[in-house]
């Protein structure tokens, strides 16, 4: 509900809230579909209100970083129809997951990291994010990814996947056609698939802190677009042909 003009002394401003503040919470409870009539009843039926508002100006925000002592806030990540920024940090989501189904679409940037994730289906509305760019799920505990919810996400250009517990290279980002920068460092990753071939717009792949033994051919020569390959700390062998021709093509960072 919008706070909108308000009749000399009317509730609302009585209450101090201003032309076009929005009202999120009423004694603990939601009112994003309530209508005014809802608001006057809960008003006059109750001796005391406790009232959630969101301002004007704070409905244009853009950028919003909460941490675990925000996370009540999570309630309220409808109002911000501007929000193009979300990032959330040390909030346990192992159990009931992250809820941003009613999050606006026009988000471009997802960051949630330290949150104890198992899976991307544990954040609930992801794959109606169809303006998301850049998304980054570090420092949890993915193993997978879901098929059917990453290839939702076809503006995405930048993932983030850093300090997990994949063992495998997950095959559905070589389906995302317009990936640029993927990063897998520190997870538990052995082979490279041969269907990495298929990710034309790829130009940097990051896979230090992993188990690789071997560097396919196909990764220095079919990859058009590829211009950084980082393999730090992996158990490459020394000398090989793929391996020189890493040295030789690309910056790069290899730990032998």
């Amino acid at each position: 509900a919008v706070v909108s003009t308000q009749s000399t002394g009317g509730i609302a401003k009585k209450m101090g809230l201003k032309e076009h503040d929005q009202i999120l919470e009423v004694n603990g409870k939601c009112v994003r579909d309530w209508t005014s009539e809802d608001l006057l009843s809960e008003f006059s039926e109750c001796g005391s209100v406790v009232v959630v508002v969101i301002s004007v100006e704070d409905r244009g925000i853009t950028d919003l970083f909460l941490m675990a002592s925000r996370e009540h806030d999570l309630n309220y990540l409808w109002s911000l129809r501007k929000l193009v920024k979300l990032s959330i940090c040390n909030i346990d989501f192992s159990g009931e997951g992250l809820d941003i189904s009613n999050i606006t679409t026009l988000l471009q940037e997802l960051i949630v990291t330290n949150c104890s994730l198992k899976c991307v289906t544990q954040i609930k509305g992801l794959g109606r994010l169809r303006s998301l760019k850049r998304l980054i799920l570090t420092h949890n505990s993915l193993t997978d990814l879901d098929e059917r919810t990453m290839l939702k996400l076809r503006e995405l250009t930048d993932l983030q996947l850093g300090y997990n517990l994949l063992r495998n290279f997950p095959d559905v980002v070589t389906r995302m056609e317009k990936l640029e920068e993927l990063s897998l460092i520190h997870n538990q990753i052995s082979l490279l698939p041969d269907e990495v071939v298929q990710m034309r717009s790829l130009e940097k792949l990051h896979l230090d802190n992993n188990v690789l033994t071997e560097l396919p051919e196909y990764v220095t020569l079919q990859l058009p677009q590829l211009r950084a390959l980082t393999l730090e700390n992996n158990k490459l062998k020394p000398n090989t042909r793929s391996t020189q021709q890493t040295r030789s093509k690309f910056y790069y960072k290899i730990g032998l």
